[in-house]
């Protein structure tokens, strides 16, 4: 009664997120007008990657906008840039904190951390009023 059916039985297996190239979180002197961060990471072929940027405690992930600062994300979302007038300690601190690259396969995901910091521009130093020689 058997002897004429074939059962097929298919399993697919679907790998984890991986991320490959984790973004390095980095500490730039205030002067700095430019900082970029790589994310990339790999599933199966049947399950195309995509990758998000947040900023840590903010629900929404990370646009192109322009506007006092530039930020930008790569057509092929792997790139996050971030550009600054010379010496716009401001621009900056808007920027400064804790990020995340995110990667989903929409089955399974991976997250990497990252710092951007920013070193203050030096203190000036008071110039003396009293006259050399001139000391009470």
């Amino acid at each position: 009664m058997f002897d004429n059916v074939i059962m097929l039985l298919a399993l697919t297996f679907t790998e984890r997120t991986k991320i490959t190239d984790r973004p390095l979180g980095v500490r730039l002197p205030y002067d700095e007008t430019f900082a970029e961060f790589y994310c990339t990471a790999t599933s199966d072929d049947s399950t195309p990657v995509s990758i998000r940027w947040h900023r840590v405690g903010r629900r929404s992930p990370i646009t192109n906008r322009t506007e006092r600062v530039n930020v930008t994300v790569s057509h092929d979302e792997t790139t996050l840039t971030f550009r600054v007038r010379a010496n716009d300690t401001e621009g900056w601190a808007m920027l400064s904190g804790d990020y995340q690259c995110i990667a989903t396969n929409g089955y399974s995901s991976e997250t990497a951390n990252f710092s951007l910091l920013i070193d203050l521009p030096p203190t000036p130093v008071p110039v003396s009023t009293t006259p050399a020689g001139n000391h009470p």
